[in-house]
């Protein structure tokens, strides 16, 4: 007969493979045989939090601390799923009461930055998760923590460390697609799109089944049209000076303005690699305003070849109703998605 212990350690082994259904069969057999066994209920509600099903994980959680309150993965587990609820103050307590029973324990550590992160304590999850490093150096979610927990903070010096902590990470586990992933977004956020979107692609390959890569990649898309656009609001105020004296000046500042142009584009793209190209369609794709914004673009350049070809520069004055247009596109697409 398959003791209850058995069963808890199948049910944590098939929680890890991700096998969730599986795994919480296996802990409610386990709890059915010894109900009051605060090991027991902390495996049944571990599996929970992995299935989020935060309600019925904390009803799991707390029979754990009133059987066994001494045990610090009750108290971890308890603060956890209050934090996935949102009840934060009640989190950081019983993620406090997890350290205070066991203070070296960088589980515990970990669980209790979590919480604090959740509860927008970015300063002191910063601090409890350098002690989760310290008490483990050389776990790559250790230092994934930090990183995460840092990046929350927007100044300079955290987004320094939330930097150095991701390439932490990547040096123990380089096929971490979260880490990765966090890092470009840090690179976005820093006005880095070309490293940003060759990161995505690097998370990409790694786990095809993350969804915030296409978000990110839509998001550092915009931040590349907006250098587009203000890079064309600038080469317009010259190419109509230029034109105002002749032809033969409108044809060469418009020349002068589409090779500057291919040239910052080719900057911007060189270092990127193949697999970039398809997940960029992709992405203009399925986003519709995003679409439009690169329609335009491209229609922006259309004029400038226009004005190439005929001299006529004053062309190049549909340039700015265009980009006018897509400022206020852009403004109206941020009031909405945020």
């Amino acid at each position: 007969m398959t003791t209850p212990f058995e069963l808890a350690l199948r049910a944590e082994q098939l929680g890890r493979i991700g096998r969730i259904p599986d795994a919480e069969r296996a802990a409610r057999e386990a709890v059915a045989l010894e109900p009051q066994d605060p090991r027991l209920l902390g495996t049944l509600s571990s599996t929970l939090l992995l299935a989020k099903r935060y309600d019925e994980g904390l009803a799991a959680a707390e029979a754990a601390c009133a059987s066994g309150p001494e045990l610090e993965r009750s108290h971890r587990l308890r603060a956890l799923h209050l934090s996935m609820l949102g009840r934060h103050a009640e989190a950081v307590q019983a993620g406090y009461a997890s350290v205070s029973i066991a203070p070296e324990e960088p589980a515990a550590a970990h669980g209790y930055a979590k919480v604090l992160q959740r509860a927008g304590r970015a300063v002191d999850a910063v601090q409890v998760a350098r002690r989760v490093v310290e008490l483990d150096p050389d776990s790559a979610a250790a230092h994934l923590l930090l990183a995460d927990c840092a990046s929350d903070l927007k100044d300079k010096a955290h987004r320094e460390l939330a930097r150095a902590e991701y390439e932490a990470t990547l040096r123990i586990d380089p096929e971490n697609a979260a880490a990765k992933h966090d890092l470009a977004l840090l690179d976005a956020r820093s006005r880095r799109p070309a490293q940003a979107l060759a990161g995505l692609i690097q998370a990409g390959r790694l786990d095809p089944t993350m969804p915030e890569v296409m978000r990110t990649v839509v998001v550092v898309l915009w931040q590349l049209s907006w250098r587009l656009r203000m890079w064309l609001f600038v080469a317009t105020l010259f190419t109509l000076g230029a034109s105002l004296s002749s032809a033969t000046g409108a044809r060469v500042s418009a020349g002068i303005v589409l090779l500057l142009t291919a040239g910052l584009v080719w900057w911007t793209v060189r270092d990127l690699p193949r697999q970039t190209w398809p997940v960029v369609s992709r992405a203009v794709r399925t986003d519709r305003p995003l679409t439009l914004t690169y329609a335009a673009l491209a229609l922006c350049l259309l004029l400038y070849l226009g004005a190439l070809a005929s001299g006529f520069g004053v062309m190049v004055t549909g340039v700015w109703i265009v980009l006018i247009a897509l400022g206020w596109l852009a403004l109206g697409v941020r009031a909405f998605r945020r």
